[in-house]
């Protein structure tokens, strides 16, 4: 057994913390950011001394790399903790710990001496942590309050933009279905969806004991379960067993205010193999949406409250002072509102409302309906078609909503609300209008995400894989070699912790700026996983792609990096490609010894002379 810490985290932030309190105990530490990288390092290695892994791995989940080192003659004395935000898996796992040999078993919420002491007690040999569940009934009812007041629940059709929005999630991760959801106090609702099977679709939602979105909720993390139908804790859900999930990921939609409202997710009927940065990307976009509920969700008015003398007879209330109430309400708001009284008869409009059509306060508030829905329509591309919808809600119904395209004086997105409220002698509306900016730019924001690291500014591991591929079809039919390169800054964790998360990300930029100078077009750069860089060198030869190897290294005073070589073989698949070039990059790692050195992998079978 090896003298080393194995680290399997996917957030290169907390495998930092970890890996030092490794260091701490006399352990070198190495990480692995997704469970099949783990596996791969413990083939070259030899079984570690220490692992401390979470339980949601990409590729390869927690329980199975356990399982899977458990099977190891060398691994009868790998001291092993467990650190995850799931409550449940981790009672799963408290309950399996005989069998996956686990010593330490953490909340990822267990403060930094807790951690030590973990550490410590698993390579002891002592039993740390424990596998109750740790609820918290306030932070609940907090969130559920949080949902209403955002009126996030409605029953009518799912809007038009949500339904865009997780079509082009699941197309962006190759997956049949995508996810809005909101968990509820006794089920998960699906605010959009696409992909489900029919059943599911029209019920809009399951129990919540069926959800893996509810997982997400109380761990206020990613989740990734690669393979459902293996997964100790999953494998017996009904949908899985229904053969509706066979792999999940899920991000939090965590707002402003600290509250989960439920996940954006995707969802497979086949193991799912989604890496870290994917991952990152999914969090991201859940974020943005989050944000975007938020600013759109229409907030109804409080119902005002007069405090009385006791025994007092309740106040008639009539029409013309109900409505003074709301207006003096609406007043302060700075979303435009018009309060439209019984009979469609505009009663008073707020300074917002004023600025955002660009028409005077008081002509807005003796404005006939029509003719502020004739003004509005004129601001779009099509008048005449949007005079058509543009209306009040049906006075027995929820609202309406729409979503209009102006053109002037802008190009911008709005959203439309019309809601009724009793008043006495009849119904009146709140109408709202929204600029969706947000919403508007959640879709470039989204692409732009799935498709440029926000870090380097490079193509993500999605955009190159898809580049690669064409390229070295390009090269095969021209006639011409493709070679890459694979680049791992291995002591960006060092720097992290010597100088902060800020030099790193420096470091990190500035051997991108190095790497795109080596690769002139076609050729090009991918931000491939979290401190490892992919330059593709479409007509390079191996003695040209060397030579650019070797040019890697001569920044001085870069952080040590860690690079290998590989030419595309005959007809190889790229993914064949890539698959040779991941593990001579693991090797290379394994190997490296001080001073860091270089090595280019060699083709199967054939050895370096």
């Amino acid at each position: 057994m090896s003298r080393y810490a194995l680290i399997a985290e996917p957030d290169r932030h907390r495998a930092a913390g970890l890996l030092a309190l490794a260091q701490q105990e006399g352990l070198e530490g190495v990480v692995a950011r997704d469970g099949a990288e783990a596996q791969e390092l413990v083939r070259l290695r030899g079984a570690p001394t220490l692992l401390v892994t979470d339980l949601a791995l990409p590729r390869v989940d927690g329980f199975a790399l356990l399982a899977w080192l458990r099977g190891r003659s060398d691994a009868r004395h790998t001291a092993v903790m467990v650190v995850t935000a799931f409550d449940e898996l981790r009672v799963r796992a408290w309950q399996l710990k005989d069998a996956l040999g686990i010593h330490a078993l953490l909340s990822r919420r267990a403060g930094p001496e807790a951690m030590r002491d973990g550490v410590r007690r698993a390579l002891a040999g002592q039993l740390a942590g424990h596998g109750q569940l740790e609820l918290n009934a306030d932070e609940e009812k907090r969130r559920l309050a949080r949902i209403d007041d955002l009126k996030l629940v409605d029953p009518s059709l799912p809007e038009q933009e949500l339904q865009d929005l997780v079509a082009e999630v699941a197309q962006a991760f190759g997956v049949p279905v995508a996810l809005l959801t909101l968990v509820l106090g006794d089920k998960q609702w699906f605010k959009a969806h696409v992909g489900l099977p029919a059943a599911l679709a029209k019920d809009r939602g399951t129990p919540r004991d069926w959800a893996f979105c509810h997982h997400v909720v109380q761990g206020r993390e990613a989740l990734v379960v690669p393979d459902a139908t293996r997964h100790p804790v999953f494998r017996d859900n009904p949908l899985v067993r229904d053969g509706i999930v066979g792999s999940y990921a899920g991000a939090p939609l965590i707002t402003s205010t600290g509250d989960v409202l439920g996940s954006l997710c995707v969802i497979d009927t086949r193991p799912l193999m989604l890496g870290p940065e994917d991952l990152a990307a999914l969090r991201e976009l859940a974020g943005r949406v989050a944000e975007n509920l938020e600013h759109t969700s229409a907030r109804g008015l409080p119902r005002p409250i007069t405090p009385r003398p006791q025994g007092a007879p309740e106040p008639v209330l009539t029409e013309a002072a109900a409505l003074a109430l709301v207006r003096e309400a609406v007043s302060a708001l700075e979303v435009p509102v018009l309060v439209v009284a019984p009979g469609r008869k505009p009663f008073a409009a707020n300074a917002a409302l004023a600025e955002f059509l660009g028409l005077p306060e008081d002509r807005l508030s003796g404005m006939a309906f029509d003719s502020l829905c004739q003004h509005i329509a004129s601001l779009t591309a099509d008048p005449g078609g949007t005079l058509r919808q543009l209306d009040l809600a049906a006075e027995s119904s929820r609202g309406l909503h729409l979503t209009l395209s102006l053109e002037r004086p802008r190009q911008r997105v709005v959203r439309w609300v019309a809601r009724p409220f009793l008043v006495p002698g009849g119904v009146a509306q709140l109408l709202s209008l929204m600029d969706l900016g947000i919403g508007a730019d959640l879709r470039g924001k989204r692409e732009q995400l799935l498709r440029q690291d926000a870090l380097t500014g490079l193509d993500t591991r999605r955009v190159g894989e898809e580049r690669l591929a064409k390229e070295i079809g390009r090269c095969r039919r021209e006639g011409l070699p493709t070679s890459l390169l694979l680049v791992d800054l291995v002591e960006l964790g060092a720097v992290n912790r010597a100088r902060g998360h800020d030099a790193g990300d420096a470091a990190l930029r500035e051997l991108a700026r190095h790497a795109e100078g080596l690769c002139p077009p076609p050729g090009f750069v991918v931000r491939w996983t979290g401190d490892t860089l992919l330059l593709a060198l479409p007509g390079a030869d191996a003695v040209a792609a060397e030579a650019a190897r070797q040019q890697l290294h001569d920044v001085p005073g870069q952080p040590a990096c860690v690079s290998i070589a590989v030419t595309v073989q005959g007809e190889e698949d790229p993914h064949g490609t890539l698959d040779r070039a991941h593990a001579a990059l693991v090797r290379a790692k394994a190997e490296r010894k001080a001073p860091p050195r270089a090595t280019e992998e060699q083709p199967p079978g054939r050895d370096r002379p």
